[in-house]
């Protein structure tokens, strides 16, 4: 399996949720959830494979962990 990461413009949206969870904790509960219900919705459907699942989530956790080592250097 192949995962795509930064692969459209709503990448960019994923990698900056992942930044700002940082300082508001509970957007990443949302992000998780929405992104666990839309590929439940779009894998029914054939219209998403675990591989773009698995790359938003990648997306989002790249954000989330630079976000934190720029913090932890300052």
């Amino acid at each position: 399996m192949r995962v795509e990461v930064f692969d459209d413009y709503q990448s960019i949206g994923h990698f900056l949720l992942g930044v700002s969870s940082v300082f508001i904790p509970q957007i990443f509960y949302f992000f998780l959830a929405y992104e666990l219900i839309e590929f439940c919705i779009k894998k029914g459907r054939k219209r998403e494979k675990a591989r773009n699942f698995i790359g938003d989530l990648l997306e989002f956790f790249m954000g989330l962990g630079i976000a934190c080592l720029s913090l932890s250097i300052l």
